[in-house]
């Protein structure tokens, strides 16, 4: 497992390699003459990535080999002392020199700063995974793996030392690596956690019956127990002590909106629905079992648990975004357009649901494979949970468009919601209809048959559903095509500033494309927004150079492309 960690690692490196050299070398702005230097630095620092791979897992594999057999310890031992003797040397030799000529790369480009990135979170991975490896085998939940030993005992102060690299130079390097950590933290404490509520209501459901329900042992629950702690110290270190503190930047609201906010909704939807469902199901269908009990310990304790851990990570982000207040921004409209995703898509899975058991019930197929029941009431839950879902967050994209037309069509988040569900619903509706003639002239000029029996139940649905979808939203966009915007054609501004922050707040309020051009002096310029904004809004011109000075004057000086 260690070793499949490392070799994936690897090949995410080669792969950010490549991507790197043809963003940095063909990159917009890119000087010709700094080529060279580029493909430099990474193949220096992918060459530091691979010999700290090679002499981390031969020291592992030394370590793990102690605990073997002394008959099997000589074989086990051969591979990473091979690794040890050729990679440790040459790992020291290249970080001794990348350390002396640590100012050179971290002020010419992105090769270190993608680097330290990639230790850390590869660090980070193969130190969770051994943690909870090895505390499950310190409390008697599995047993011992000297290859976990070896990891934990290695890797962890790898990304001690890289953690503090990183503090030292957090102001040259990009931050990614904090809300990946932050993302492994919640997702495996979400999980283990999830695991430990639903032990904890089959023991509930157990505790009123004679029924046998569950063959987990203690030993599954001291496995969940250490998963989830290792998940909570993770999630506490990298968000609530670290991510909390960064700032709110395009990162910071990508994790917040992406995964805490649409993760958290995504769980809490397919629990919410699997819920109700098996409730449905067991009253008014037809269930897999006799006994409520197995029903429910099958379907609803699982489920439970997922809707109660997606609330919590749900409402926790939305509270980590903030209300609204003043002007609604693009992070609100991505919240509420994410929002109305999720529900659009679980009521569109319940009409293509209900589609289908219409046409069954009309056209019975040859082999029923599903209670025409069990259909009905999947389609009602789909419907019951989605549409209310949809209907809240589109009723308040509707409210910010009547109070401010012009700010809420022009919005990219909007634009893209519109687009993205017409053409993804055009694909599908456009595959679908493919598949149905496809059927239909397969049926027709062969063998013949009944189609309308067997095989168009799924096209046909699908083509209805996503139809009704894309003719809705194609009509939306067809009417706000006439509404005058305007930021049609916005200010294109590059802002010469020491303040990176400031640059996010001015796109923000004049609605302009804004180039950062990151001064390495100062000349005690104004930072307050509100002042170079409204320099740029007085300005005819639409393509600005913009440098701000001290006591609030700002230089403001258009030229031509």
């Amino acid at each position: 497992m260690f070793l499949i960690f490392g070799g994936l690692f690897q090949l995410l490196f080669w792969g950010a390699v490549i991507f790197g050299i043809v963003k940095l070398v063909q990159g917009a702005g890119s000087r010709s003459e700094d080529a060279p230097m580029t493909v430099k630095r990474l193949f220096v620092f992918g060459s530091l990535y691979a010999a700290l791979h090679v002499a981390a897992w031969g020291v592992a594999g030394l370590i793990a080999a102690l605990g073997e057999d002394a008959a099997d310890r000589g074989e086990q031992a051969a591979a990473p002392l091979a690794m040890t003797v050729v990679g440790l040397p040459v790992l020291l030799l290249l970080a001794r020199w990348v350390w002396r000529s640590l100012p050179e790369f971290r002020d010419r480009g992105a090769a270190f700063s993608l680097y330290l990135n990639l230790s850390l979170v590869t660090a980070l991975v193969v130190v969770m995974v051994a943690a909870v490896a090895v505390a499950d085998w310190l409390v008697g939940g599995a047993s011992y793996s000297g290859i976990a030993v070896g990891a934990f005992t290695v890797w962890a102060p790898i990304w001690v030392v890289h953690w503090r690299l990183f503090r030292t130079e957090q102001t040259s390097v990009s931050n990614f690596h904090v809300y990946v950590g932050a993302t492994a933290g919640l997702a495996t404490m979400a999980g283990f956690g999830g695991a430990l509520l639903g032990r904890l209501l089959t023991r509930l459901l157990d505790s009123g019956t004679d029924v046998a329900l569950t063959s987990r042992t203690h030993a599954d629950v001291a496995t969940w127990l250490v998963g989830f702690a290792v998940g909570a110290a993770v999630f506490a270190w990298y968000w609530i002590q670290t991510g909390m503190r960064e700032p709110r930047d395009t990162l910071w609201h990508t994790y917040v909106v992406l995964i805490g906010v649409l993760g958290g909704l995504i769980t809490a939807v397919t629990g919410a629905a699997i819920s109700l469902y098996s409730l449905l199901q067991w009253w008014f269908g037809e269930s897999d079992y006799s006994s409520a009990v197995r029903h429910f310990d099958t379907y609803l304790v699982p489920a439970g648990g997922a809707l109660v851990v997606g609330l919590i990570v749900w409402l926790y982000h939305r509270r980590v975004l903030g209300p609204v207040r003043g002007d609604r921004t693009d992070v609100h409209r991505v919240y509420d357009y994410v929002v109305a995703a999720v529900g659009l898509v679980t009521a569109v899975v319940g009409v293509i649901i209900l589609v289908i058991g219409f046409q069954e019930a009309v056209f019975p197929p040859d082999d029923s494979r599903a209670s025409e029941a069990n259909m009905l009431l999947g389609a009602v839950t789909a419907l019951a949970v989605g549409v209310p879902l949809w209907a809240q967050a589109w009723r308040r994209i509707n409210h910010a468009r009547r109070t401010d037309d012009t700010a809420e069509v022009a919005s990219p988040v909007r634009r893209s919601y519109l687009f993205g569900l017409v053409g993804v619903s055009g694909v599908i509706g456009l595959v679908s209809l493919i598949i149905l003639l496809v059927v239909v002239f397969g049926d027709l000029l062969g063998e013949g048959g009944d189609p309308l029996r067997n095989d168009v139940q799924i096209p046909i649905a699908l083509l209805f559903a996503t139809g009704v979808v894309a003719v809705y939203h194609f009509l939306l966009v067809r009417e706000e095509r006439d509404v005058e915007t305007a930021r049609e054609h916005p200010k294109h501004v590059m802002l010469v500033t020491g303040h990176d922050e400031l640059a996010a707040a001015v796109r923000e309020l004049t609605g302009a494309r804004v180039t950062l051009l990151h001064r390495l002096d100062t000349n005690g310029e104004a930072d307050d927004p509100a002042v170079v904004s409204a320099a740029i809004e007085s300005s005819e011109y639409d393509d600005l150079l913009v440098v701000p000075g001290p006591a609030g004057v700002v230089e403001v000086i258009p030229y031509r492309r």
